[in-house]
């Protein structure tokens, strides 16, 4: 097994305390044997004393084991030095002659060492090597020069008046005395430099040195022959030191730290130093005065002393050259830190006048004359600064200021003669003695002011056309509408078929055409107004102005707008703007509101036509709102069971009986009430809702269907579809569906398509409406006349039936129109079927039936009634109808009124489509 540390050091004790406890009982036995048969020999006080000791030792040996690990090695030092006390009088017992003289000089020196060790490690519990050094040198120069002095003045003549001269016996006695006042001085010096423990130091200085002495006292009794009686009590007064250093001991173990911020005593330390130095200087004068020159011995003490003085001073140049290594670490680090920082540190004394400047810093302050230290701090400050800086200053030096700390931000001249923003603080070291003024730490934020500046404007500016962009706009509608000296007025302007440029020539070109479209806005801002791009090709403009003005100026931005724009390509591109106008002359103070308003403006311009202006307009904004509210609650109708149809039937003119109906769909909302198809059908066009109404009427027609089918009524129903509908594929699909899921014939279903439609997508169209002819569904031409088609596109329409549009058949005085008999003829000669809508009078019925116009359609005939109604009306199979049928008004919708398939309103009649 490999011993540790802790082993090997336990193993040295054991030995240790053998030795000792083997010499002092080889010593009571050999004092034993000698004095069996005569009277208490000399020796046998000596032993009895090591006996003693020997015993203190090793119980202060144990005691010191249970000191805190950074202690214990120091009391363990001095127990050590105790038994070797012992074991060198001891061996002096049993050892003959010079030999025994010999073993106890070399134990009282040994004892020494270890206790001047022991000494110097006291105050920091560890070997800190500078520490230990400056102790050891100032301790053996003022024991030096205390034992130079008592050497030549006392103990020398004492020592030659009763000893003579010194023989090889005596220096085992003197030499460890001169170390033990030398170990005095060590005690000394400590105890007076330290901060902390000087009490426990002082205790064990003065307890190891009585130790030594009384040990000593006890062998030079013993050696020169003095009374036994004086011999025994040097041995008690030994043990009963060695007792009190055990107590010592004990005391260590329970006693508490001492604070660390305990104040040092330096001077008195120097004082002593000073003290040793003239008492050696004046016991060599009082020498000189009376005996001459100085004795070998004496001269070598006193070298022995300048020795101690010159290492002192060798330690303190070394000293001062590793602290002054240090420093200059420390300022090199300090300016080469100080030198990249963008901050700057001065020193001002009470009267703002600076005092200090680090000469290593990036920048220095500088007055006109290029001064810094002994200037004014104030006169390093902008003019327009200075005065709220003088004011925070006064506070500070006034004690107003609690923290005692305040910050400026001014600006600063550096050397160069510029102006830099700087953020200083200054804090109040008056009462600091290092510092004794105010500490201004001045840092350059130049750069942070440059790019929170550029942030901002990149915050509040559009990148492409350098105008202000909608953040901007709105911070600059809160002071205009809350501004009560000038009013407000906001134009919204947005370019017609700029998409179109994006896509046939690029968004480079588009990107050009912006930023020409700003540089003539700017062309017409007054410095008052501001121009803004809100994104895309929309942009606005803030006007101090009145109404009146605001109109002019959007008069001219649409002219200005409206000519060529030439491009570095030789490209000339045409395209014109709308401009929408809204004023805080109204009454509204909300930005929000003003732009809305604007918006709603620039909406109304474009719906008019284009390249015009057009101000906000209350109406028009109801109509806005109504259109909105009907789309958001339309999304929901269906399911919450709000929607129903209505049929209109058509009769034949044979035997006025009915063959079919129009089936029209109508919407009653639970707060909004009746809704009229010409407001929700338009909404939901443009919503992309018709899909969904549109099958959800082919599913209740065909439901309708098939009732009417158990019942044995053989009348077929139309719906109206759009273009949108019959272009998505999944229509026909949904129209088989219904139609399968109801079990009815096909052929009962007939989808009204409008004559307008049939210019979009003309091919596609065709397909569509052949593919749902050939599953059986009819189709017949909606509102024919009004629209655009040619008699050859006619032919090539999958078209079953016609339906003449009301505009054909009726003039305003009642009267029947001169193309209606024209009409119902080309229908029999193409072999379609012909149905005449808007009959409301009785002229036109007439004219219809001499026309011979198969079906006829209209208020005068029937309204549009519930399904229950028609069906009993079909059950009962009536032949005719009264000739006049009153019209209710309430029944009778706007011409801008749709169908229940989503047609535009223009395609809707009047009387019909309601």
């Amino acid at each position: 097994m490999t011993p540790t540390s802790r082993r090997v050091r336990q193993q040295l004790s054991w030995i240790a305390t053998a030795a000792v406890w083997c010499s002092v009982l080889a010593a009571a036995a050999v004092v034993g044997v000698h004095s069996a048969f005569q009277r208490i020999d000399p020796a046998t006080a000596a032993a009895l004393g090591s006996f003693g000791a020997a015993c203190a030792g090793m119980l202060m040996w144990r005691a010191a084991g249970r000191i805190a690990q950074g202690r214990r090695v120091t009391y363990q030092l001095m127990a050590a030095g105790i038994q070797v006390t012992a074991t060198g009088i001891a061996a002096a017992c049993w050892l003959p002659g010079g030999a025994a003289e010999l073993a106890a000089g070399i134990a009282f020196a040994a004892a020494v060492v270890l206790w001047s060790l022991a000494l110097l490690r006291l105050p920091d519990n560890g070997w800190a090597p500078q520490a230990v050094q400056r102790r050891l040198v100032d301790g053996a120069f003022v024991g030096l020069c205390f034992l130079f002095a008592l050497w030549l003045l006392a103990a020398r003549p004492l020592f030659q008046e009763f000893r003579g001269h010194l023989d090889d016996g005596d220096l085992a006695i003197v030499i460890p005395a001169m170390m033990g006042i030398v170990m005095l001085g060590v005690g000394v010096t400590t105890t007076l430099r330290i901060q902390r423990w000087r009490r426990r130091h002082a205790f064990a200085y003065l307890a190891v040195f009585a130790v030594h002495f009384t040990g000593m006292a006890t062998f030079t009794a013993w050696q020169w022959d003095r009374p036994d009686e004086r011999i025994l009590w040097w041995s008690v007064a030994w043990v009963a030191t060695c007792a009190a250093l055990l107590g010592v001991t004990y005391l260590a173990r329970t006693q508490k730290p001492a604070p660390v911020d305990k104040p040092n005593y330096p001077g008195v330390h120097y004082t002593v130093m000073g003290g040793a130095a003239g008492l050696a200087a004046a016991a060599v004068l009082f020498n000189g005065a009376n005996a001459g020159a100085l004795p070998l011995d004496a001269a070598l003490l006193a070298l022995a002393a300048a020795g101690a003085l010159a290492a002192r001073l060798v330690l303190t140049y070394f000293d001062v050259r590793r602290v002054t290594g240090e420093a200059a670490a420390r300022q090199r680090k300090l300016s080469a830190i100080v030198g990249v920082a963008s901050d700057t540190v001065l020193v001002l004394d009470p009267d703002l006048t600076v005092t200090w400047h680090p000469e290593d810093s990036a920048w220095r302050p500088a007055t006109d004359s290029g001064s810094c230290v002994g200037a004014s701090f104030l006169d390093l400050v902008h003019m327009d600064d200075r005065r709220g800086a003088e004011e925070d200053l006064r506070t500070l030096l006034d004690g107003i200021s609690h923290t005692r700390q305040v910050s400026l931000n001014i600006r600063v001249r550096d050397s160069a003669r510029r102006w830099r923003h700087t953020e200083t603080v200054v804090t109040d070291l008056r009462g600091k003695p290092q510092v004794r003024g105010l500490v201004a730490r001045v840092e350059d934020v130049g750069a942070r002011r440059s790019l929170e500046t550029e942030l901002a404007r990149m915050a509040y500016t559009d990148p492409l056309t350098g105008l202000a962009n909608r953040r901007a706009l709105l911070q600059s509608l809160e002071d205009g509408v809350s501004h009560q000296d000038h009013q407000t007025a906001l134009l919204l302007l947005d370019l017609d078929g700029f998409k179109n440029v994006n896509d046939t020539r690029g968004h480079d070109f588009g990107d050009e055409l912006l930023v020409e479209v700003s540089r003539r806005i700017k062309e017409l801002l007054r410095p008052t107004d501001v121009g803004a791009r809100l994104g895309g090709d929309e942009f606005a403009i803030l006007l101090r102005a009145s109404w009146s003005e605001a109109v002019a100026t959007a008069k001219a931005l649409v002219a200005r707008l409206g000519e060529p724009y030439e491009f570095h390509d030789e490209s000339t591109v045409f395209t014109t703007g709308s401009v929408g106008i809204a004023t805080a002359a109204d009454g509204y103070g909300d930005p929000e509101i003003l732009l809305r308003n604007a918006d709603l403006a620039l909406r109304a311009a474009k719906q008019a036509g284009k390249n015009r202006h057009a101000t906000y307009d209350a109406e028009f904004d109801r109509k806005v709102r109504r259109r909105n509210e009907l789309t958001q609650e339309l999304r929901g109708a269906i399911a919450r069971d709000e929607l129903r149809l209505v049929f209109q039937p058509v009769f034949s003119t044979a035997d006025r009986s009915i063959v079919g109906a129009e089936a029209l769909m109508r919407w009653h909302h639970p707060r909004l009430g009746h809704v009229s198809p010409g407001e929700f059908i338009p909404a939901a066009t443009e919503s992309g809702l018709t899909q969904d109404l549109a099958v959800w009427t082919v599913n209740r027609a065909a439901e309708q269907l098939a009732a009417w089918h158990n019942a044995g009524i053989k009348a077929w129903i139309s719906v109206n579809v759009s273009v949108k509908e019959l272009h998505t594929h999944l229509f026909a699909t949904e129209v088989n569906t219904a139609l399968i899921a109801a079990g009815v014939p096909a052929r009962r279903l007939v989808l009204e398509v409008t004559e307008h439609d049939f210019s979009h997508q003309m091919n596609t169209l065709v397909a569509q409406l052949s593919a749902l002819r050939g599953a059986g569904v009819r189709i017949a031409l909606d509102d024919f006349g009004s629209g655009y088609s040619s008699l050859g596109q006619l032919e090539r329409l999958p078209v079953d039936i016609i339906k003449i549009d009301r505009d054909l058949i009726a003039k305003d005085d009642g009267g029947v129109g001169p193309l209606a008999a024209v009409t119902v003829a080309l229908g029999r000669i193409l072999g379609m079927e012909v149905i005449a809508e808007g009959v409301e009078t009785d002229t036109q019925l007439n004219a219809m039936i001499d026309a011979q116009a198969p079906l006829v359609q209209g208020y005068l005939l029937a309204k549009p009634m519930e399904p229950d109604d028609l069906t009993r009306w079909l059950t009962e199979e009536p032949k005719a109808l009264p000739s006049s049928v009153p019209i209710d008004p309430e029944d009778v919708i706007d011409p801008d009124d749709g169908d229940a398939s989503g047609d535009t309103p223009k395609d809707v009649p009047e009387s019909e489509k309601s």
